[in-house]
């Protein structure tokens, strides 16, 4: 048996205790941010209103433009994660404008830095390599089954076929995939790529971090967008609601209209609490993400999620979402919200899913494991204490990028992750009945020897590996909120709609703060597809618009 003491923590960056930098583990990043005080102003109820109650004194004074400072760039992002980073490389590429990127955390990358980066995109040269044979067509359908029918078909095709030569335009900014694709949780078929990194990298999002320094991309830190600034009002703040425009939805050729309104750039707060203006010639881009870090917001949508963790940074609390909303965005889809049964950030397992399987606390399966990440949620919640476990074998835990073995081994000494060199002994490390385990995971074992699930009809290309090699390894399966199907409407341009299916003139979006593209439930895999696929889209749509104005 391998369990061992509490681990003696050393001061890391900044102070901050840590077994490693704050950029190592998402728990160092989520304390760190929650000490901030930016993060200490946000009312837990913030997104639910325009602004928290202590700053309606400093808004009021504010009135009057004169005394708000103001500057001008070409381009303004929200948000600098996968979506705002991919948006400013894309519109570097195209325009040698003045880039900014807002970002409200004090660390950018967003909840890209934390992510897995699995990337789905169908590769003909590296799945045929492997025997795999997929099609565009297939990715479509699995997107739009994945996510109930609920998917936008329009939006999904973009992101299908786009996402390989996505993919490649990443690989030339200098990120680099592993040469085989696998099957990730709740990825229905084996299309996804992992992001390797070089040694002393922690998260492939600072790679295009530093791509974005060198294309003199600017990135602002401690930056907390308030309100989106507008034609009709361009002091709008955000206890003021923004009137809808009523226009008709196509004109006569069938193209969509423009709505009266024009967005004009951002009000945000920095650092030290004062009030700034950031305008954009060229078009403002949300990038800001989803709020499932805000769990007031997650609870009016599903009661069972309020007590839940979650694995996003402390940002993700929706407050851009809002803020297009008043200036006449469409929201649709917030009901849907995924979770994944990563207890905070230990159980790694579960993502590798070709080597997983998932028990109760009777040590039996209770699930199957490819399914839908939806039913999946559904099922664990529906546990009696509404947790399992995730278990595999030696060559499983050998399969995870190195970065989650340094993680899951520190698991261990937290006593979150568990190992034994029998599976007699995890079963007693895990408290399950040590038969019931042992039976489970020889019957499990002889379904991958016949490729035939009979207890949960698990699909033959994720039933490929039994659990045969020790030592053997478990980890939690609690669910924790992990993503929000929900957000602004968009169209196949990442330019984001109105009530009436109307385009908001230099609005565009892309990620997670979006809606459309994953319906009721993601796909795994497609997040970080959409993230850059859609941030590529709008930056090349604002530098195209910025161009045609010039």
């Amino acid at each position: 048996m391998t369990q061992s003491d509490a681990t003696n923590r050393s001061p890391g960056i900044n102070g901050i205790e840590e077994q490693d930098s704050f950029m190592t583990t998402r728990r160092g990043f989520i304390q760190r941010a929650a000490s901030t005080p930016l993060l200490k102003t946000l009312s837990p109820l913030a997104v639910l209103t325009a602004a928290p109650e202590a700053e309606a004194g400093q808004l009021g004074a504010a009135k009057d433009k004169s005394k708000i400072p103001s500057e001008t760039a070409d381009i303004v992002i929200v948000g600098s994660g996968g979506a705002g980073l991919s948006a400013a490389l894309a519109a570097r590429d195209k325009t040698n404008g003045r880039i900014v990127i807002l970002e409200k955390m004090t660390v950018p990358g967003g909840n890209t830095r934390f992510s897995c980066g699995f990337f789905n995109a169908v590769d003909p040269e590296r799945q045929e390599r492997q025997g795999i044979r997929d099609s565009i067509d297939g990715h479509i359908a699995d997107t739009i089954r994945s996510g109930r029918g609920l998917a936008d078909p329009r939006l999904v095709k973009v992101l299908c076929e786009r996402a390989l030569d996505t993919l490649h335009w990443l690989e030339n900014l200098g990120v680099c995939y592993d040469q085989n694709c696998t099957q990730i949780y709740g990825g229905l078929f084996p299309r996804s790529h992992m992001p390797l990194l070089p040694e002393g990298v922690d998260s492939y999002v600072d790679i295009l971090l530093k791509r974005a320094a060198e294309r003199k991309i600017e990135i602002w830190t401690d930056k907390n967008v308030k309100a989106l600034l507008t034609n009709e009002d361009e002091d709008t703040l955000p206890e003021r609601e923004g009137n809808r425009a009523v226009v008709q939805r196509e004109d006569a050729s069938g193209a969509l209209r423009q709505a009266s309104k024009k967005v004009t750039g951002v009000l945000f707060r920095d650092e030290n609490g004062n009030y700034k203006r950031l305008y954009a010639r060229g078009g403002v881009i949300l990038a800001a993400g989803g709020y499932a870090a805000n769990a007031q917001l997650c609870q009016l949508h599903d009661p069972r999620l309020f007590e839940l963790a979650t694995t996003n940074v402390a940002g993700s609390t929706g407050e851009m979402m809002l803020a297009a909303q008043k200036v006449g965005a469409y929201l649709t889809g917030c009901d849907y919200i995924e979770c994944i049964p990563l207890h905070v950030h230990y159980a790694r397992f579960a993502i590798m899913v070709e080597w997983a399987i998932f028990v109760d606390q009777k040590g039996e399966r209770f699930v199957r494991e490819d399914d839908r990440r939806d039913t999946v949620r559904d099922k664990v919640l529906a546990l009696p204490d509404r947790y399992g476990y995730v278990i595999v074998d030696n060559e499983g835990f050998l399969s995870c990028p190195p970065s989650f073995q340094r993680q899951l081994k520190m698991g261990l000494k937290r006593q979150e992750v568990f190992s034994a060199e029998t599976l007699e002994e995890l079963a007693q490390l895990l408290r399950v009945p040590v038969n019931n385990l042992c039976q489970t995971v020889r019957r499990y074992n002889r379904f991958v020897s016949t490729g035939r699930d009979t207890d949960f009809n698990r699909a033959p290309q994720s039933l490929k590996y039994p659990l045969a090699s020790p030592p053997y390894w478990a980890c939690l399966a609690k669910m924790s909120r992990h993503h929000t199907m929900g957000g602004v409407s968009i169209d196949e341009h990442a330019r984001v709609l109105d009530w009436d299916a109307c385009i908001i003139d230099g609005l565009y979006a892309a990620g997670e703060v979006t809606s459309g593209i994953h319906g009721a439930n993601r796909l795994g895999g497609n997040a970080i597809c959409d993230a850059h696929v859609f941030g590529r889209i709008a930056g090349e749509e604002v530098a195209r618009r910025l161009s045609a104005n010039e």
